[in-house]
């Protein structure tokens, strides 16, 4: 017996919404969330970048985990300037290193280069490689916040960590760490949000 209904999708893009149209111009429609062939050639041909989804994982048309997943030439653009960015970052001197094994293991160190200071950021690297930064938070006022932000890297540059439950500046934010060496604890270990601290920041933190 068939449904009554179909599902249709529309493919857009992960990243920024923007949505794949077909020759008309027009927003193309899809039945399920795996791309036919041809669409995924003239889509790659037009610089569209394609994860390829899982079949095992996905269950059917409404399950939005498994199915592929796509990222526009425009964001696909911006992630290689960010990851230009990234390596233009590493590639400047170093010019101030803290031995963070007491705090977070054996290999741990917070790195600051020409012109982190200027913006409060250190790099948190295991054993030469650059694991994330924290930073403190800028307001939109160009005041700092004592807060600080956890950013974990990854192939499109660094994307942000949010704060632990007691690790968090205020209970109002999500993502701002109570202190630099708890940031670069939550960049190191990724701890759960109801993980405790650990014993070296005891139990204090401000809360707004």
């Amino acid at each position: 017996m068939l449904q009554s209904f179909r599902i249709v999708l529309i493919p857009q893009c992960s990243c920024c919404g923007t949505a794949v149209t077909g020759d008309d111009s027009k927003e193309l429609l899809v039945t399920e969330r795996f791309l036919a062939p041809d669409l995924q050639k003239r889509l790659t041909a037009a610089g569209w970048e394609i994860s390829p989804g899982d079949r095992k994982v996905n269950r059917g048309p409404t399950d939005p985990i498994g199915g592929d997943s796509l990222r526009c030439p425009a964001c696909v653009a911006q992630a290689k300037r960010a990851a230009d960015r990234f390596r233009a970052r590493l590639a400047a001197p170093r010019v101030k290193t803290v031995d963070m094994t007491d705090r977070l293991g054996e290999g741990w160190k917070l790195v600051q280069r020409v012109g982190d200071a200027d913006t409060k950021t250190w790099l948190v690297e295991y054993k030469g490689s650059v694991r994330g930064l924290v930073r403190r938070y800028k307001r939109v006022d160009g005041t700092w916040s004592t807060g600080w932000e956890a950013l974990l890297a990854g192939e499109a540059g660094f994307v942000r960590h949010d704060a632990t439950a007691a690790g968090s500046w205020s209970d109002r934010s999500s993502f701002l760490w109570s202190s630099r060496d708890l940031a670069a604890w939550g960049i190191a270990h990724q701890p759960s949000f109801h993980a405790p601290n650990p014993a070296w920041a005891g139990r204090s933190k401000r809360r707004k």
